[in-house]
């Protein structure tokens, strides 16, 4: 149960990797059909939260079998374990879109977390000539290199089973499936958005106004997005309304359920060795 992961290259077919899916498998599925995906030879990398909030987090569970369809840890899963292990997490997990995972028998509770706890917490995927790095939400200091360094202090611990409330697991955790330091700063410092909390539908308008502001963007600004160690990183936990690139940074977490939205399901091989 290693938490950092290096993926090899698919030398048969393409691979994607998909934002937030947060529970809705059909929309997932609707989405992959239209792109002719075929998983005897394509792959379909998760970045996390892909329980939650909509009505088919077990299944998407379930289809996660790191061969085809694999995924990392996301906030979301992390409630998922945390819940399970220690009751006072509960109400945390439910306030979030958990309560699928509560009407379980707690044998499939077990099954899920069993699971879950042998997922990755970030990984890199073999693209041929480049390195994309998958983290659920954020890089540390904008360095690939304190991933691996933080995931290799806390892997040997973790595949033994130690809570996600020790110190050194925790603070990894909070740093990459919750903290929002480079979408902040996309919102706030590149599109000059604000603090002030909005709506989705206002997030989405806001947005999309100011999305002219990445077609020339300051040195200083671009620095944090210049991920250092790795060629591409791609993440998702913080909305954005259409797939978003910032240095060498992709933000895809663009779904939320509503009438029109769609999962960002990017490929990042479309040159499939022959």
């Amino acid at each position: 149960m290693n938490t950092y992961w290096k993926i090899d290259r698919n030398s048969k077919g393409r691979d994607f990797l998909v934002g937030d899916v947060h529970g809705y498998l059909s929309q997932l599925k609707v989405q992959l059909s239209g792109l002719s995906f075929d998983p005897n030879v394509d792959r379909l990398f998760f970045l996390g939260d892909i329980v939650d909030r909509g009505p088919e987090s077990a299944a998407l569970v379930e289809m996660v079998d790191q061969r085809t369809y694999i995924s990392i840890l996301g906030n979301h899963e992390a409630m998922t374990i945390a819940g399970f292990e220690n009751p006072t997490s509960i109400q945390v997990h439910l306030s979030n879109g958990g309560a699928w995972f509560y009407k379980l028998s707690p044998l499939k509770q077990k099954t899920i977390v069993e699971k879950l706890r042998s997922w990755p917490w970030a990984l890199e995927v073999n693209g041929g000539d480049i390195r994309v790095g998958l983290v659920h939400a954020d890089v540390p200091n904008s360095s690939w290199l304190v991933i691996e360094m933080l995931l290799n202090d806390i892997s040997d611990a973790w595949s033994k089973g130690a809570s996600l409330a020790e110190p050194k697991i925790e603070a990894a955790a909070q740093l990459l499936f919750w903290r929002r330091s480079l979408a902040t700063r996309l919102y706030q410092e590149v599109l000059e958005l604000g603090t002030n909390k909005r709506t989705v539908s206002q997030y989405k308008i806001d947005f999309l106004r100011q999305l002219r502001k990445l077609e020339n963007i300051d040195s200083k600004l671009i620095r944090p997005f210049e991920i250092t160690g790795i060629d591409y990183v791609y993440m998702g936990h913080s909305y954005v309304p259409i797939l978003t690139t910032v240095g060498n940074c992709y933000f895809l977490d663009t779904y939320r359920g509503y009438a029109g939205d769609k999962l960002s399901i990017h490929c990042i091989n479309t040159q499939v060795p022959q």
